[in-house]
């Protein structure tokens, strides 16, 4: 697939194209249908521009368009009367629209949360504002499946440092995680915009999915040689995150996990990693040197989408010499049973 405003190919299963950041359709968790609604009002911007704004007529469009689709259309119609569109046509950015928006869903029209991202998610898409709900269905490829099928499953007995812990230290450039979790919970600091340093305890076991996400000003993390499990997208967007030292054990670097660190520029896979999840480094656009042990046997063909500066260094005949060879990726590679390279000493 490719985006209709820049036709750069977008990753398979990606919302959003990692060229221009144009959102593309995504179904919502409790609608599978998600996709074909937002295809479908977002033809009525270019065959009935401004006449939209009549509600009454839109509803009237929205149900030649939604014929089978009663749910859906109900929820649309509910939150078209209700003043939605007024909310977003008036806005002065998109932000507050989103959010006046929510709340009128959730408070005034009494929806789920699952309702309330389904509409604006669709109204969103209709009027091409950039919006990715957080409840979205990331579809596996086939081969995908089968190797999260084939992952041990590490069970956690923690002592969960959860959201709420986190929120007291919401305005903090610099945290410190007391000795005794065992666990980050997931989205904990999601959105932590102020905090450039973490020290994590070294009791540390699992990191939650998505617990670092979009951490903008997040430039470094020591993640303790106690972590094993690494759950998706846990730094998915950290845009300033440029050193990142995994430990020894970690089991694989799953779905969205550097997704967009555009300021990595190195990284040395531990030997006990088995393999790398959808989008694992896509939009790693610094990315210059990635070490990958020869126990890799398992690499998502989306695993490193827009990594122009990429150079792996791995075992000669290993599977990411293969995969690298396939995708027209750069290498360097040392012959199997010899050491490859760590990090600089100068970056120490």
């Amino acid at each position: 697939m490719r985006c209709e405003c820049c036709n750069a190919e977008i990753p398979e299963y990606s919302a959003i194209c990692l060229q221009c950041r144009n959102v593309v359709p995504y179904n919502i968790k409790g609608f599978t249908n998600t996709k074909f609604v937002q295809t479908q009002m977002r033809s009525l911007v270019s065959e009935y521009g401004e006449s939209i704004a009549n509600v009454q007529q839109l509803i009237g469009i929205a149900a030649d368009l939604l014929p089978d689709l009663d749910v859906e259309r109900i929820l649309l119609v509910k939150a078209f009367n209700a003043g939605v569109m007024n909310i977003f046509l008036g806005a002065e950015n998109r932000k507050s629209a989103v959010s006046d928006a929510k709340s009128l869903l959730t408070e005034g029209c009494s929806m789920s949360e699952e309702e309330t991202e389904f509409v604006l998610s669709v109204i969103t898409y209709m009027l091409k504002m950039r919006y990715v709900s957080k409840l979205i269905i990331r579809e596996k490829s086939k081969e995908s499946e089968e190797h999260e099928n084939k992952v041990p499953v590490l069970t956690i007995e923690s002592k969960v440092y959860k959201k709420f812990d986190a929120m007291l230290h919401r305005l903090s450039k610099s945290i410190s995680i007391k000795e005794g979790y065992t666990k980050i919970d997931s989205y904990c600091f999601d959105g932590f915009g102020m905090m450039k340093s973490i020290t994590l305890p070294q009791t540390l076991l699992a990191i939650g999915e998505y617990a670092f996400t979009d951490c903008r000003k997040l430039t470094e993390i020591i993640i303790p040689p106690s972590v094993k499990k690494i759950d998706k997208g846990a730094f998915n967007a950290c845009v300033s995150l440029k050193k990142v030292r995994l430990p020894d054990g970690l089991l694989e670097i799953g779905d969205n996990t550097f997704f967009c660190c555009s300021e990595l520029e190195t990284l040395v896979i531990p030997d006990t990693v088995s393999g790398f999840g959808e989008n694992a480094f896509s939009g790693c656009e610094s990315l210059k040197k990635l070490v990958v042990p020869q126990n890799v046997k398992f690499i998502d063909k989306n695993a490193f989408a827009y990594c122009p500066e990429l150079v792996v260094y791995c075992h000669e005949n290993s599977y990411i010499h293969k995969y690298c060879m396939q995708k027209k990726i750069k290498f360097q590679t040392q012959a199997p049973g010899t050491e490859l390279p760590g990090y600089d000493t100068k970056e120490e």
